[in-house]
């Protein structure tokens, strides 16, 4: 049996002239939020099915620290539409991946959005 799992994101990612492309456009994507909110979610789902039975066990099988994946974990949580800017790139420019693991993320989708705003 093969206990292989997969997260699938339909977006081709190429660079050209040292500028990210995005399904052949130009884009202001962020890679590192998009392949970070990516493995979350997939960490998340690997929780959610008991593969794993913990962050610690995900962390040694992914060479990190458990707070490092702990971190990564809360952007699991990020309301879909906020995902769905993540994937557009439409974005707050401000936002980096670094300040969302090193702030706490609401977990109420309506404070996410108040959140996101104050970049704006």
């Amino acid at each position: 049996m093969d206990d292989t799992l997969e997260t699938f994101v339909p977006l081709q990612f190429k660079r050209k002239k040292g500028k990210l492309l995005v399904d052949g456009r130009e884009s202001a994507h962020d890679v590192r939020i998009i392949e970070a909110v990516a493995r979350a979610t997939y960490w998340h789902s690997l929780l959610d099915s008991g593969v794993f039975k913990n962050v610690v066990e995900i962390a040694r099988l992914e060479d990190l620290m458990p707070t490092t994946v702990g971190r990564l974990l809360r952007l699991a949580r990020l309301a879909p539409d906020i995902v769905e800017q993540l994937m557009l790139g439409c974005q707050p420019r401000r936002l980096t991946l670094l300040w969302l693991m090193r702030n706490d993320i609401p977990a109420l989708w309506c404070e996410q959005r108040q959140l996101l705003e104050r970049f704006r």
